[in-house]
């Protein structure tokens, strides 16, 4: 990828949206097919500067499809493989979202209780 990119961020205490998302059928297929995982069902949020965020908008990113049901649609996302300390996940931005400087991240593990992070913790992220 070239030049190493590393976000320090402040992890925050999210809306409880990522949990459901994340544990739908669809999204987890997508998931363990283009990210080569089986995500926790919930999200790591971090709270970034805006300039990291916009660092993301010049990277070429992992596509996770929308998709209908029940007359509801469900949007896609960006994926950024990453790794946080040691643990491989993905930073994901869901094309419909709330956040303006909020980075959420999935792993196949619950990163709060894996790293010991409460509200508050200074983490790195790491594009890989």
């Amino acid at each position: 990828m070239g030049a190493e990119i590393v976000f320090d961020g402040t992890v925050a205490r999210g809306l409880g949206e990522g949990a459901f998302f994340v544990s739908m059928p669809h999204y987890q297929k997508e998931i363990r097919k283009k990210l080569g995982f089986e995500a926790y069902p919930g999200t790591l949020n971090l709270k970034v500067g805006k300039k990291h965020m916009n660092l993301l908008k010049n990277l070429v990113p992992i596509k996770i499809n929308g998709f209908k049901l029940n007359n509801r649609t469900f949007g896609g996302a960006s994926c950024y493989k990453a790794k946080i300390k040691n643990i491989n996940g993905s930073v994901i931005v869901p094309d419909l979202t709330k956040h303006k400087d909020v980075l959420e991240f999935i792993a196949p593990v619950h990163m709060k209780s894996e790293l010991n992070l409460k509200d508050g913790s200074k983490i790195k992220v790491e594009l890989t």
